[in-house]
């Protein structure tokens, strides 16, 4: 493994180039002084010293008493599991406060108007916006969650919203699938309906190109820009209002009878 492979591992565990530079350098001469990870790493004798407390503070490495006072590495593995240890309770303490503030936040009259009060259309382009709002539209299902897309991407976009799904068939929703591509495929429908986990689920297959959206209940509804891509990988419009949503579901409707089914 190159030196420059390692080091760029290290910069992907969380060490800046010159934590990642010395420590490597401490790595390879086992016990050594200041003078000779400076030389060795190529890194300032003044920034080794300023840079060494960091690394014996993440357990990377050990101070030895003595003079020339001198330092090794720990051993690596043990090492760096800490690091990563150490990651994950700083990331669960970030997300646990995030959630608290969310929390916090919803609670709050911020006096918004209710869904259904006016027509909204909403072009959305960012990925996560869109991942975000199909995520909503389908836990605020409580009847029905409609939806068409290509059989050869669907999987992925299932298995982020599985949760989702999940929630809205126990509220008693059903969830009606309509999988565009060339041959009705069992293997797919299995797997869907695994991942799902609900006899509520209902999927047929149309070979025929068809529009992409997705629609919860007759009150909103996604709609891709571009068939070619998944979900989030184009514009979408996000929209509640009632005539358009009228015409999705009567084409949903139309597409459903002539979409076949698998046994």
């Amino acid at each position: 493994m190159s030196g420059d492979e390692n080091t760029d591992l290290l910069l992907g565990l969380g060490l800046t180039l010159n934590q990642a530079r010395i420590y490597l350098a401490i790595l390879r001469l086992e016990k050594t002084t200041v003078g000779q990870v400076a030389k060795y790493s190529k890194v300032r004798r003044e920034d080794v010293y300023r840079i060494l407390p960091s690394l014996e503070k993440m357990g990377l490495i050990e101070r030895l008493m003595g003079k020339p006072a001198e330092v090794r590495a720990t051993p690596i593995s043990d090492a760096l599991t800490l690091l990563v240890s150490e990651e994950k309770s700083k990331s669960d303490e970030r997300l646990s406060d995030m959630k608290g503030k969310v929390q916090k936040l919803s609670l709050k009259d911020w006096k918004q108007p209710i869904p259904g009060q006016e027509s909204i259309y909403i072009l959305i382009a960012e990925k996560k916006a869109i991942l975000s709002k199909t995520s909503e539209l389908i836990r605020n299902s409580k009847k029905e969650v409609a939806l068409i897309a290509d059989k050869a991407i669907i999987i992925p976009i299932l298995a982020q919203f599985s949760d989702e799904c999940k929630h809205a068939v126990k509220k008693g929703a059903h969830i009606r699938l309509i999988f565009e591509g060339d041959n009705p495929d069992l293997q797919l429908k299995e797997k869907v309906q695994k991942l799902i986990n609900g006899t509520a689920v209902h999927i047929k297959f149309h070979r025929e190109p068809l529009n992409h959206f997705i629609m919860s209940d007759d009150k909103e509804a996604l709609i891709t820009t571009s068939k070619e891509s998944g979900l989030g990988e184009s514009p979408s419009l996000w929209t509640n209002n009632s005539n358009l949503i009228g015409v999705l579901r009567t084409g949903f409707e139309s597409d459903w009878q002539k979409a076949e089914t698998l046994t």
